[in-house]
């Protein structure tokens, strides 16, 4: 490194081995140690280049006057009582806030030594597709996120979980296909050996439909599973829930995903919100069943979650609108479903109490102090 060189103050976490590589060269020093750096990042989870003792003293020194490993700011965290589910309230660089979810989950009945953990993220600040039972919808749009940003909520839930986490869906904020590029950079990463380290088949890439990002994500060769929320196969029904329906047919979507299926050879993960007499009668079950011959697949039961503040936000389903499905009525739902030789879940509500359940998440600043914080 030749002491006349300089450079700008450029976030690392978020570029990958070949991005630090070429970095390190342009300052004259060997592409390996990008790579060293690399696994420090992502592995190691450095937030400072002090650790990292294979870099002399003058080049951490460098790094530090020059670069920076910035983190999102941790503004508020609730820990539910109820279920252990953790929602973080993060602050970035530009001032925006995401909201992500660190969910407690048990792999193999009630025992205690395979419990794990799945995280959450978001990958936009707010959503512009205004799907009408979420409160992201609600918000307005302001921008993707990065990589890095992404990447750092997965970093941020791993130091704060009790158990290890295996499990990431990109189901927060936000609609993942809209940041594609962004998305897909940040799961090589975390599904890299020397990266991240996670398994492929714990990554879930939820979409509400974007026939076009759908085929893409085809192509990409990790095999990551596919999530699309789909709550009804009825036009109009759809275009109701999901004004996306108006611009990607639902036809198209489900061409996509047959696709994808072929492609991946994997199942695709339909998820549905069930609302009472709007999307949960048995001609529902005929379409879907219909559906099951065409493509390779499972149902996401999940029970609809309402806010008090939606309203506020301009959300038009609601329980006098449309009416919530009863607990009975979605288990009676998925047993149709299931004699008709369809895998059905029940999605757990967890973190409804802290507003971190499916459909709740728009990043409202509860104003609270950091010594007032819920902590775990």
């Amino acid at each position: 490194m030749t002491g006349s060189q300089r450079i700008s103050r450029d976030n690392l976490l978020g570029m990958d081995e070949a991005e630090l590589q070429s970095f390190f060269k342009r300052m004259g020093e060997p592409s390996y140690r990008g790579t060293q750096l690399y696994t420090w990042l992502y592995n190691k989870q450095i937030t400072s280049f002090e650790p990292i003792t294979a870099f002399s003293k003058s080049l951490r020194s460098y790094l530090s006057n020059n670069t920076t490993i910035s983190y999102p700011e941790i503004v508020d965290k609730q820990h539910s009582k109820r279920d252990g589910t953790t929602k973080f309230l993060l602050k970035l660089e530009d001032g925006s806030k995401i909201e992500s979810v660190l969910i407690p989950r048990q792999k193999d009945g009630n025992d205690p030594d395979s419990l794990t953990e799945t995280v959450c993220v978001s990958t936009q600040v707010g959503c512009p597709l205004g799907c009408k039972f979420c409160a992201t919808g609600a918000m307005k749009y302001t921008r993707n996120l990065t990589a890095g940003e992404i990447i750092a909520q997965v970093l941020i839930a791993k130091e704060h979980a009790t158990r290890r986490i295996t499990n990431v869906v990109f189901m927060g904020m936000g609609e993942p296909l809209l940041n594609i590029s962004s998305v897909v950079k940040a799961i090589k990463i975390l599904v890299d050996d020397r990266g991240g380290n996670m398994r492929a088949r714990g990554i879930t890439v939820s979409t509400a439909g974007i026939p076009d990002g759908i085929v893409e994500l085809s192509k990409v060769p990790i095999r990551f599973r596919l999530a699309i929320s789909l709550h009804s196969l009825d036009k109009k029904v759809r275009n109701l829930l999901m004004p996306i329906n108006k611009k990607f047919d639902i036809g198209a979507v489900i061409k996509s995903a047959i696709e994808y299926a072929k492609a991946k050879r994997d199942r695709i993960t339909f998820e549905y919100i069930t609302f009472d007499n709007l999307n949960d009668s048995d001609r529902d079950v005929e379409k879907l069943v219909d559906l099951s011959k065409r493509v390779p697949m499972k149902v996401n039961l999940i029970q609809y979650h309402p806010l008090d503040h939606l309203s506020k936000l301009g959300l038009e389903v609601d329980a006098g609108a449309i009416g919530l499905a009863p607990s009975k009525r979605i288990y009676e739902f998925a047993d149709a479903l299931r004699t008709r030789g369809i895998t059905v879940f029940v999605r757990s509500n967890a973190g409804e109490d802290i507003n971190g359940a499916c459909g709740q998440l728009a990043a409202k600043n509860l104003k609270r102090t950091r010594k007032k914080m819920v902590e775990q």
